[in-house]
Formats: C-alpha cells, sequence, structure tokens
C-alpha cells in the first residue's frame, strides 16, 4: 500500500511538474492565439497588459489571466449622439480570467466555458437607429479555421464592474453597480440568447426628462432573445425592496417598442428607504402601510419628434400613516392616478391626473383631485375640502416650533387655469392659477417661538376669487388686536411663496400697534449659551405693492407713544410711502408725511417733512433720548413747541437711528419756554448774577434750525428772556464742541453787573442804564464738553463797530452827557460839573479818544478790556 501511495504521490509532482512545465512554455502562444482568436473572431479590439496561463488551477480546465484588460466598442454604431461622452471603450477590468478545455490548445479552437471579470467599467451605448457598441459579430469567413470557432458562454462573472446602458432610442439611461452577477450567453451568428441573474446597486435612472438619483439595491433576473428581428424579452423581474417589477414585451428590429412594467401589491412601508438620507431622517418617526399597483405600458417608435405612446395608471387603496409620537394617524388613504402622453404622443397631448383622493387625520377628512393636460402649455385644476385643525396638524407633524395651535379653518379650495410655460413646475405653482376658493377662520390661531409670532383668535371669511377679499378680518398677533378689510391680487400665490407681486388696497385698524414685538431674536455664534438676544435685521418685503389706510388708536415704540394715527401707507418693494399722516404725541399734534427706503445692506434711509403744533419740548427730548447729543438734554429745557421741521435720518438695519449722519432744516417757535442749568448759558455770570442764568423763562422763541454732518446750526435770532435779552448765533456738534456768538446790550451789562457787582460799582461809580439799548458787547462762547471759555469777540465787534461807529457815538455821548455831563462841546449844552469819579471809553476802530474826564486824569483801558479783566 505504501508502495502504491509512494507510485502515487510520484506520479501527481510529475504531472503537475509537467502541467507547470507545459504552462510555462505555452503561455505565450496560447496567449497570443486566444487574443488572435477573439480579435480576428469579434469586430471588437481586445488589448490586455500582462497574462498568465494556469493548466493546474481549474484542472482538467485551462485558464489564462489577464490583466488592465481594455475591450473597444464594436465600430457599427453612431457615435455623434453622445457628446462629451467617451464611447470608445465598451470594457475596463483590473482582471479577468477565462476558462477552456485543456484539449482546446490542441485543437486550436477555443470554446470559453467562464469568463471572470473583476472592478471593471462596463459602457454599453446604443445610437437611435438601434446599433450598438457590443455587437460581437463579424462579417466575411475570417481566417482559416475561425468558422470552427463557436463562442459558448455558459456562464461570465462580474464582480465589482460598474455600468451604464444609454439607449437614445427610448432616451434611457440606467446607471449602477454590478456586485455579483451571473450572466450566460450564447451566441449563434445573429442569435444571441441571454439570461442573467445579479444583485445591482441602482444609481441612475433616467428617462426622458425624468431623473432619479438615489442608490437604490436590487436583484434582476433577465432573459432576452436578440435576433433579426429585435430584442425580445422573456419574463424579466427586477426586485426592490420586496417589491416585484415584471417586464415583457419586445424591441423590433426597426425600433417599434411593446413593453409592460408593471407591479402588483408594491408594499408602500418600504418606500422611505428609496429616499435621500437627509429626508429619510425628517421622516423616521413616519410609518406608512398599504398596497399601490402599477402599470405601464410602452408602445410605438421613437422618433426625434415623438416619443412612443405611454399609459401609466396607480391605485392606493386605505392605506395608513403611523407617527411614533403621535396617537393621531393619517387612515382611509386612497387615490388612482393615471399619466398618457396622449393621442400624438407628445407633451401637447400629454394628460396627468389624480383622483378620488381621501384621507382622515385625527377628527378631519378631506377628499379632493387634481389634473394636469397639455404639458406645452399645462391646464391644471385642483379641487380639495375639508376642515383643518390646527392643534392637530401640528401635533401629527412634530412641528416643535409651534407652542400652540387652536380653532379650525374650513378650507373650499378650487383653482384652475394656465401656469404658463416653465423649465419644472411646483405644486405651488397652482396657487397663482384663477380661484373660486373660500376660507373660513373660526378662532384660529398658531404661536410659533422661532419666528416670535403669536396669532390668535383669527375668525372672519377669505375669498379668493378673481381677487382676494375679505371685510372686518380680525384676529390678534402678539396681543395686538387688528382688524382687515381688504382686496388683493395674487394672494395664494404671494402667500406659498411664488414669485409673484402681491397688490391691492386695504384698510386696517389697530386698538393698540407695538412694532417691536414683530421683531424676531436670534442668538450670534459667539453668544451662544450665554443668552444674549440679538435683534434680527427688519426687512421689507420685495414683491408687494399695497395701498393702506391706517387707523391706529395707539403706538408705542421703545419710548416713543402716539394716539389717534390716521393715515395712507403705500407698500412698494423695498419702500414704505407715510402720506397725510396725522397723530398726537407729546402732549401735541403731528402731521406730515415720510419715506423710508430699505438699503441693499438692509439699513434704511428715512426722509420726512412734518408740522408739529404743541408738542411739549421736556417730553419730546425725553421720548428722543435727548435725539442722539448731550449738551441740551430734556432737564436743560421746558415749554411748547410748534413749527417745521425736514429731515433725513439714515436707521441701521435694526430700527436704530443714525444720529450723527441726521441731516435737517425747519422753522420753529417755542412758546411759554425756560432754559434751565444750560452751560452755554451759565458762561454769561461774568456778566450777569448765577442765580438768574440758572432758569431763564421766555414768552416766545422763533428761528430756523440746520443739522447738517453731526453739526447743529442756529441762525441769529434775538432772545427776550427773564435774565438778560441776546441777540445769539452759533453752531453745536453732536460731540458737544461748540461756539456761540452772543451779542449784549451794553446798557444791560453795565446795569446789571453795577447793581449785582459791588467791585465794579465802587471802581467806576455808580452806573446806571441808559434806557435805549443802543450800544452792544459781543462776546464768543467757544465750549468743549463741560469746558467752557467766553471772550470778547474782535471779529463780530469790529465788524459790528464799523458799520454802526459813527451814529452810535453821537448817540452815546448825548446819553453820557445827559446821564452824567461828560462832555463840552459846541454842537452839545453845557452841563453842570460832576463831583463823582468818572471812567473814559475808548472806541474800537476810532483814531481819538472822545470822551476824557474833567479834570483830566491819567488815560484808562478800555471799559471792555475792564470788565474782562476783572472777571
Amino acid at each position: 500500500m505504501a508502495k502504491i501511495l509512494k507510485i502515487f504521490l510520484i506520479l501527481f509532482v510529475s504531472v503537475l511538474l509537467v502541467l507547470f512545465s507545459v504552462s510555462l512554455i505555452m503561455q505565450n502562444k496560447v496567449a497570443g492565439m486566444v487574443l488572435k482568436t477573439l480579435n480576428n473572431t469579434f469586430p471588437t479590439k481586445i488589448e490586455t497588459g500582462s497574462y498568465r496561463l494556469s493548466l493546474i488551477k481549474k484542472f482538467p480546465k485551462a485558464s489564462i489571466e489577464l490583466k488592465n484588460i481594455i475591450v473597444y466598442s464594436s465600430p457599427d454604431f453612431d457615435r455623434s449622439g453622445f457628446k462629451g461622452i467617451n464611447t470608445d471603450t465598451l470594457l475596463t477590468a483590473k482582471s479577468a480570467s477565462l476558462d477552456f478545455k485543456t484539449v482546446d490548445m490542441i485543437r486550436g479552437a477555443y470554446t470559453f466555458t467562464t469568463i471572470n471579470v473583476r472592478s471593471g467599467n462596463l459602457s454599453l451605448f446604443t445610437d437611435t437607429a438601434g446599433n450598438y457598441n457590443y455587437d460581437f459579430t463579424k462579417d466575411g469567413s475570417g481566417t482559416a479555421g475561425e468558422d470552427n470557432v463557436k463562442l459558448n458562454l455558459n456562464r461570465i462573472n462580474l464582480s465589482d464592474v460598474r455600468f451604464v446602458y444609454n439607449d437614445l432610442r427610448a432616451y434611457l439611461i440606467i446607471g449602477g453597480v454590478f456586485k455579483d452577477g451571473r450572466i450566460k450567453s450564447k451566441i449563434r451568428g445573429n442569435n444571441i440568447d441571454f439570461e442573467g441573474i445579479s444583485k445591482v446597486d441602482f444609481e441612475l435612472f433616467q428617462l426622458g426628462s425624468f431623473i432619479i438619483k438615489q442608490h437604490v439595491p436590487a436583484e434582476v433576473d433577465v432573459a432576452l432573445n436578440q435576433n433579426a428581428k429585435g430584442i425580445f424579452f422573456r419574463k424579466s423581474t427586477m426586485k426592490v425592496e420586496n417589491w416585484d417589477f415584471v417586464l415583457t414585451g419586445f424591441i423590433a428590429d426597426d425600433n417599434y417598442q411593446d413593453l409592460n412594467v408593471s407591479a402588483q401589491n408594491i408594499d408602500i412601508s418600504k418606500i422611505a428607504n428609496l429616499l435621500p438620507e437627509k429626508y429619510r431622517k425628517a421622516v423616521s418617526d413616519f410609518h406608512p402601510s398599504g398596497n399601490l399597483m402599477f402599470d405601464w405600458k410602452i408602445k410605438g417608435k421613437p422618433s426625434g419628434s415623438a416619443d412612443p405612446h405611454y399609459d401609466l395608471t396607480w391605485t392606493l387603496k386605505d392605506a395608513r400613516i403611523d407617527n411614533d409620537k403621535s396617537k393621531l394617524k393619517i387612515d382611509k388613504f386612497s387615490f388612482d392616478g393615471s399619466y398618457t402622453n396622449g393621442s400624438r404622443n407628445r407633451s401637447e397631448t400629454s394628460t396627468l391626473s389624480v383622483s378620488s383622493f381621501t384621507a382622515r387625520l385625527g377628527s378631519a377628512d378631506y377628499k379632493g383631485s387634481l389634473s394636469v393636460s397639455n404639458f406645452s402649455n399645462p391646464r391644471a385644476e385642483l379641487n380639495f375640502k375639508g376642515r383643518l385643525y390646527p392643534a392637530e396638524i401640528s401635533e401629527f407633524l412634530n412641528l416643535r416650533n409651534v407652542s400652540r395651535a387652536g380653532g379650525s379653518i374650513d378650507l373650499d379650495l378650487k383653482f384652475s387655469g394656465y401656469p404658463g410655460k416653465k423649465r419644472s413646475f411646483r405644486f405651488t405653482d397652482l396657487f397663482d392659477l384663477n380661484s373660486q376658493s373660500e376660507v373660513v377662520f373660526n378662532s384660529a390661531g398658531i404661536t410659533l417661538d422661532n419666528q416670535n409670532l403669536d396669532i390668535r383668535d383669527m375668525s372672519g371669511k377669505i375669498q379668493i376669487r378673481e381677487n382676494t377679499t375679505t371685510d372686518n378680518f380680525r384676529f390678534s398677533i402678539n396681543k395686538q388686536i387688528i382688524t382687515l378689510s381688504g382686496k388683493f391680487s395674487n394672494f395664494p400665490g404671494w402667500l406659498a411663496g411664488n414669485p409673484v407681486n402681491l397688490t391691492g388696497s386695504a384698510d386696517l385698524s389697530a386698538s393698540s400697534l407695538q412694532p417691536h414685538l414683530f421683531m424676531n431674536t436670534t442668538v450670534l455664534p459667539e453668544a451662544k449659551g450665554k443668552d444674549i438676544p440679538q435683534m434680527a435685521p427688519v426687512t421689507f418685503p420685495g414683491n408687494v405693492f399695497l395701498d393702506v389706510n391706517l387707523s391706529i388708536d395707539t403706538l408705542t415704540y421703545k419710548t416713543f407713544n402716539a394716539r389717534k394715527i390716521t393715515g395712507t401707507l403705500s407698500i412698494k418693494p423695498k419702500i414704505l410711502n407715510f402720506r397725510t399722516i396725522n397723530l398726537s404725541s407729546q402732549e401735541g399734534e403731528i402731521s406730515g408725511n415720510a419715506l423710508v427706503v430699505q438699503n441693499a445692506d438692509k439699513s434704511f434711509i428715512g426722509r420726512g417733512s412734518f408740522k408739529v403744533t404743541g408738542v411739549d419740548v421736556n417730553e419730546a427730548f425725553t421720548t428722543f433720548h435727548n435725539f442722539g447729543q448731550g449738551f441740551l438734554i430734556a432737564e436743560n429745557i421746558e415749554g411748547s413747541l410748534s413749527g417745521n421741521i425736514s429731515l433725513v435720518l439714515p436707521v441701521d438695519s435694526l430700527m436704530n437711528p443714525v444720529m450723527k449722519s441726521i441731516a435737517a432744516e425747519g422753522k420753529y417757535i417755542i412758546t411759554d419756554g425756560a432754559l434751565i442749568n444750560f452751560d452755554p448759558v451759565r458762561a454769561l455770570s461774568k456778566f450777569i448774577e448765577l442765580s438768574e442764568l440758572e432758569n431763564i423763562k421766555f414768552d416766545k422763541l422763533e428761528n430756523d434750525f440746520f443739522i447738517k454732518e453731526n453739526v447743529f446750526y442756529l441762525p441769529q435770532m434775538d432772545i427776550k428772556s427773564s435774565a438778560v435779552n441776546l441777540s445769539v448765533n452759533g453752531k453745536h456738534s453732536f460731540d458737544n464742541d461748540y461756539q456761540y456768538h452772543v451779542k449784549m446790550l451794553l446798557s444791560e451789562i453795565l446795569s446789571n453787573k453795577a447793581r449785582k457787582n459791588k467791585t465794579l460799582s465802587d471802581e467806576f461809580g455808580e452806573i446806571e442804564d441808559d434806557g435805549l439799548g443802543r450800544t452792544s458787547v459781543f462776546l464768543k462762547i467757544d465750549g468743549r464738553g463741560e469746558d467752557v471759555k467766553v471772550t470778547y469777540d474782535m471779529k463780530a465787534a469790529g465788524n459790528q463797530i464799523k458799520e454802526d461807529v459813527k451814529k452810535e457815538k453821537a448817540t452815546l455821548k448825548t446819553i453820557f452827557n445827559e446821564e452824567y455831563g461828560l462832555y463840552r462841546s459846541d454842537s452839545v449844552p453845557e452841563q453842570k460839573k460832576s463831583t463823582k469819579k468818572r471812567f473814559r471809553i475808548t472806541w474800537e476802530g476810532s483814531d481819538t479818544t472822545q470822551v476824557q474826564t474833567e479834570p483830566p486824569v491819567e488815560k484808562k483801558e478800555s471799559i471792555f478790556k475792564k470788565i474782562f479783566k476783572k472777571n
């Protein structure tokens, strides 16, 4: 026994050595012969990299291993229709093996029993004439011995081979990956029998303009015969999620098609698995159940101008949708659907319909239908009826941002018409159609936390006909009760978010309006976790054209309060135009017009002209936060303001005024007013006792004003007050840098100082008011914040004196002579000499000293210089 075993081992090893040696010896010859035979037999060209013959691996069969294979497309098809696509290559693969009988090496005629292809790309193309790039037949007798070559491919194995099938006749593209495929094909001249079973991951399905790009695992079982008359499909099936789609029919040699694709009892519970990942997560809580039936018939010969005839029908009966997070469910969900491209097999004769739609959600029943005809210029019709309960909708859809919903809405929607020619259509395009609809709100409401929107008690009827109308529609929004009546065009489409313009007119009345309650709040990224709210930018609509008559009892925005507001608001894209606005505020009346425009960066620019009557100045300064400046604040001013104002006011995206960029002009009158502890006035305490300047009262103050580039300009004006009469002009920046020019009567300075400052009286003697106020002192007040300096205004005084010197000299001579007996002149009557101490006046701009003491004394300084020096 041992001897027999030893002999067997010797023989076995010897055979292995012989086979291995023969493999090495015959490798180049056999590989060359195989490739030559394939290239001579088939019209396709085959190239390979390295190769290796093995007589041992699959003994008694021989096997040749090929690396980096390229199989080129067969030549007899039209490549011009596949623009931008490389159609030269039929197959590329990293490796392949071909099995054949060992004795074929001796006979020189090869029959390949098995072909294994791994990690490749297969591209199958069919042109408009029905020619394809995978034609394995070849005309002519060929070289010697080739008549004996037959290709019986009993088994082709595909592993991880990507494929694309592109058929220009049917406008069909299918792409995916063969994961584990087994194909059996027998080629006898022009007659091909093909059978295949494979696990396939489909990645693309495109039929005409209909495209699905989704990973769909499936199992495919195909059986067909191709001959001179065409391609005939025996029962071929594709199983997707346990749905069996069955294909039968044929494609004739002249490209006439008679195909039928059908599926019975499709379990829709698996339909969510076919959705893209982001949608799959969104519906993960919802679980549909029910059976869908599907049938698609294709008949006819496609051409460049027409498709074959399509008839597609589907039916869903008594389906339901459950929600894991709600006790509510949709049940009695049924509909019938159909699609056909009509008698002419074109888009203009195509029709889509969904009929017998019924469903129940909670306690509400719905029914409806949809139809679309003539896809070149579509005509659509939608009918939908039912009672909607916002609370049930919110609960079923898991609307997390809805904290409250209530009431009910009765819907009776009827839309029909032509949405127009578009590249693609959305369901919301239906709302642009003609309507005979009616919506009735029964104390309905909803609260959206993330939008800062609380709507309650919506009651009233909205009729949607050629125009949308409502009368006394009442609701509460963010605790503000509003009543609306109006007539609008394109309202449904605009509400659905379609690119249409909302136009119309309305009457809006509100008992109370607080605009800041409509502003959204968000949290900036850097503020997350810190509870720092940030107001979201306010945005004006870009497709609204409305005229609104306003009647608002009270308006509150931050510190601003107004009552009895009436007027007209014209709304245009990015523009609010307030016309003939009248309101009561700050104890007075305000009327005028205003225009607000939103810029590209979401900021605003406002322009207005207003008439103000009887406004409390102190309250106005308090309300508007002292108008963005700090030099004259509410505590400094009192009185009743009237006048006219025109201004341009920039506002940021959060509706905060940019006071430094304001421009304004106007004319104002302040009556029964007072300036209290106003620093520039207090600076005059060098001339008037401080107590008199702390609270200056005046009956009437009238002047123009200008604001530009952050500076308030005050033209020349006269102030007659309880402390002193002044003429003032100047400018004051919003940064509290200012300069005022003050003109005061010399007689008032002298009389006030004489009465209030004993030191000055002792030095200059008793000074009496001249009573005429003809001679003036010019002062300049410069300030930077709390640092105030009062100086003699040389420029202003010089200009004034040069104008009036002759006139004022003569007048003052008479005054001083009458009061003090200072002059002896031919033109002035001689007076009795005074025994009191006298003083000298040196006139600015004069060449001589015209007033002297009697008897002569040493020349003294100007009275003006004396005053400033003393103080």
